[in-house]
């Protein structure tokens, strides 16, 4: 490991704690006492204690940040206190000098055990990534929270943020910061962003025109790139202006496969080996596409379309990306020469499956690592080397998948038989998607196996809804990870509001999505914000990352109201009450005792077995028998009343 959180000891079963590039290394020595070792040179460059007193014991980031080493038994005795210490301390970490830094709790450096005391300032919320570093650091502030970037010993970004009682971290990893440092004229900071329908404000990395060329949770991003010219989907060549995304080009003979993967890495496979035999090495880059730009150039882009490689061929004559049969990939001008290739074989002949072109796999076809894409360009379907059957949309979303295990050596196939399968590489079925059909077509955000007749007998993007999902989809619109449901019945929504109490000047009427810009903007406290929609005469409390209603017995005062809390930790409550009083708990907490009718014909119409498990696991679908109501996906579309709270 290269960081020792507080109070985290250092064991003796073989831990150690290295420096960024291994060269120094702490590990307890024969003798049970912690060393630093100069690895090039086995020299011991520091041990725990005083020069001519070593001290055996357990290490750690101690009380007061300073270094500790105490007792290996259970009485936890402080043998041993470094002369230095950082109170504000909460990791420590090795350098590449063979030195202790002790860094804060957003990762800012405090104290170098060698040089003393660390004089780190703020850059302010702006600044070129290169000026960022362990003691110089990114850092905004707004209402209770602070946001820090800060650069950790190994070249990487930490990303945090912190506020009382809660925080996150996150790292960007060396090569896309090297890759930043490389962007000219860019500064790292925070941007208001369109995200998912509405704004937030964001890190990004940004231009001379205040243009992102990144941004910081891009996987959930649906840009539509610009135009591009169709090609020869699955074909062997890309011409001058057409894209990959998502999408493979195959050789002739199918022995070879570029794939531009939602990694953001474009690969070129040896199919017989299913062997990567070159790539761009962008894998750190995220989800994007490829252009082979009218300029002559092909590169790779992220989600914000930067660019994050190029071959160098702009300005130059080439017109088409082709995939050969002798292990090469080239930029190819209309005379047929190239003015860029990349040439990794041949490799050893070895017989390859029918691949399947275009937008329809047909018997006797595969796919293995490639994509199938519909006429119009948009819809793509992809098998990957990640256990997934994937169908991508014209925005990169996700319309449906599969997944198929451990094991991502299979292929896709449409037997002779008709049935659509996936198998392994010895020819045993892995899964059976569905059939008999003559030929598995992808359409504008659909793929259906059909007979020759047309007759459609398997069909994804368009599953039919199970009874669960006919009481819980309309809550994957909203926050579907960490909630608080409540149904109020006979209850208007700001008189609801009032009682999980709203001042009447907290109230706004908007959508779901407006409420979450306002939140993220205003950057309100967690367990803050609420919507209340109307479901005829009873209203429908959704509190996002909340859970007030359900210790709140108090809003079903003359009513009734069943609430549900879902922490992202699998925390979890489910209350029933009349007229103001606690009639069920089936809760975490709860007896699981059933006193309510409602409760009990709920639970009798899903066949529960056990009362706890069923409210853990299937607790929207519980709310909605007991209150007697089935939301859609149009009652929480629409405006709805909308309030943010104060701290609970």
């Amino acid at each position: 490991m290269q960081e020792l959180i507080q109070f985290d000891r250092l064991y003796d079963d073989g831990e150690s704690l290295s420096s960024p590039s291994g060269r120094f290394v702490l590990r307890y020595d024969a003798d049970g006492v912690a060393t630093v070792t100069d690895q090039s040179t086995g020299e011991v460059r520091w041990r725990a204690g005083e020069p001519d007193r070593p001290v055996a014991g357990r290490f750690l980031l101690g009380s007061g940040g300073a270094i500790q080493v105490e007792s290996a038994d259970d009485r936890y005795e402080v043998l041993w206190r470094s002369g230095y210490a950082a109170p504000e301390a909460r990791a420590l970490v090795l350098t590449d000098d063979g030195d202790f830094e002790l860094l804060d709790g957003q990762r800012v450096r405090l104290l170098n055990s060698r040089t003393g005391p660390v004089d780190s300032a703020a850059l302010g919320d702006a600044a070129p990534v290169a000026a960022i570093t362990g003691d110089r650091y990114l850092l905004r502030e707004g209402g209770k929270r602070r946001h820090v970037v800060v650069r950790n010993p190994d070249g990487s970004l930490q990303v945090s943020m912190s506020a009382p009682g809660y925080g996150w971290s996150h790292t960007l990893i060396a090569p896309l910061v090297q890759w930043m440092e490389r962007q000219p004229d860019t500064l790292l900071t925070w941007r208001i962003l369109p995200y998912d329908g509405r704004k937030t404000r964001e890190l990004c990395l940004v231009d001379a025109e205040g243009e992102p060329l990144w941004r910081d949770d891009m996987r959930g991003l649906t840009p539509a790139p610009p135009p591009a010219r169709p090609h020869v989907y699955g074909g062997p060549e890309l011409g001058r202006g057409g894209r990959l995304r998502h999408q493979s080009l195959t050789s002739i003979s199918g022995v070879y496969t570029l794939v531009h993967q939602d990694d953001g890495n474009l690969v070129l496979y040896y199919n017989p080996e299913r062997r990567a035999v070159w790539a761009t090495d962008t894998w750190w880059a995220g989800d994007g596409w490829t252009d082979l730009t009218e300029d002559g150039e092909l590169v790779v882009r992220n989600l914000c379309g930067g660019p994050v490689w190029r071959s160098g061929t702009a300005g130059s004559d080439a017109q088409w990306l082709v995939v050969d049969d002798e292990g090469g990939i080239a930029l190819l001008d209309d005379a047929g020469t190239a003015v860029w290739e990349v040439r990794t074989g041949p490799h050893a002949p070895a017989p390859v499956a029918d691949v399947a072109r275009g937008s329809v796999l047909r018997r006797g076809e595969t796919l293995r690592r490639q994509s199938l894409t519909s006429v119009d360009g948009g819809t793509v379907l992809a098998h990957r080397d990640d256990c997934r059957i994937v169908l991508y949309g014209e925005d990169g979303r996700w319309l449906w998948n599969s997944h198929f295990g451990d094991d991502g050596r299979t292929h896709l196939t449409l037997d002779d038989d008709g049935m659509l399968r996936l198998r392994a590489d010895d020819g045993s079925s892995a899964l059976d998607l569905g059939g008999p059909g003559d030929e598995l077509v992808v359409g504008r955000e659909s793929v259906v196996l059909r007979r020759e007749d047309g007759t459609v007998v398997w069909r994804e993007g368009e599953p039919a809804a199970t009874a669960e999902e006919d009481h819980t989809s309309w809550l994957e619109r909203l926050n579907d990870e960490a909630y608080c449901v409540t149904v109020i019945h006979d209850v208007e929504p700001d008189e609801a509001l009032r009682r999980l109490g709203a001042e009447p000047s907290q109230v706004t009427t908007g959508t779901w999505v407006d409420l979450m810009e306002r939140a993220d903007l205003e950057e309100a406290e967690p367990n803050t914000t609420v919507a209340a929609f109307a479901l005829g005469p009873h209203t429908l409390l959704v509190e996002d990352n909340g859970y007030r209603a359900v210790n709140d017995p108090a809003l079903s005062a003359g009513t009734f109201a069943v609430s549900s809390y879902m922490s992202v930790n699998a925390d979890f409550g489910f209350i029933v009450s009349r007229d103001g009083e606690e009639v069920d708990n089936f809760g975490e907490n709860g007896d699981g005792e059933v006193h309510s009718p409602e409760a009990r014909r709920a639970l009798e119409e899903m066949d529960a077995e056990d009362v706890l498990d069923t409210a853990f696991e299937h607790d929207i679908e519980l709310l909605c028998r007991v209150a007697g109501v089935r939301p859609t996906v149009a009652d929480v579309s629409g405006t709805a009343r909308l309030a943010i709270l104060d701290e609970y």
